[in-house]
């Protein structure tokens, strides 16, 4: 997508990356039955749904998100996965850390929903 923008309308900024990254964590999100996100200056969570939670393959999880971002802390708590990103100056924007966990989510824990976007975008 960011491609075709520049391609139609010149360079794009940081801050309108940024912006698209938040419209695709909140599309992520939603799918995945995400409603807690905590951001302060200092960190971000993210609690998985106990349904998620339960049926993950956590140490997976844990091991492929360490290649997306070592500094990523899991816990388990009320039968929740909470995934913490702790904040520090100068550090990347957290959704491009956030982003890549929750596709990861997507394409092992939700299949059917990744056939579907498959064959919708390749008949556009």
């Amino acid at each position: 997508v960011k491609e075709e923008l520049e391609d139609r309308f010149g360079k794009v900024d940081e801050s309108m990356v940024i912006y698209m990254y938040e419209e695709w964590f909140e599309k992520l999100a939603r799918s995945q039955n995400i409603t807690r996100v905590i951001q302060t200056e200092r960190f971000v969570e993210i609690e998985l749904p106990e349904e998620l939670s339960s049926n993950i393959k956590a140490d997976k999880l844990f091991l492929e998100s360490y290649n997306i971002n070592p500094k990523l802390k899991f816990a388990y708590q009320n039968h929740r996965i909470k995934i913490t990103l702790m904040l520090k100056p100068n550090d990347k924007h957290f959704l491009y850390t956030f982003v890549p966990v929750l596709e990861l989510i997507k394409e092992d824990y939700f299949p059917e929903n990744n056939s579907n976007e498959k064959s919708t975008n390749e008949s556009n």
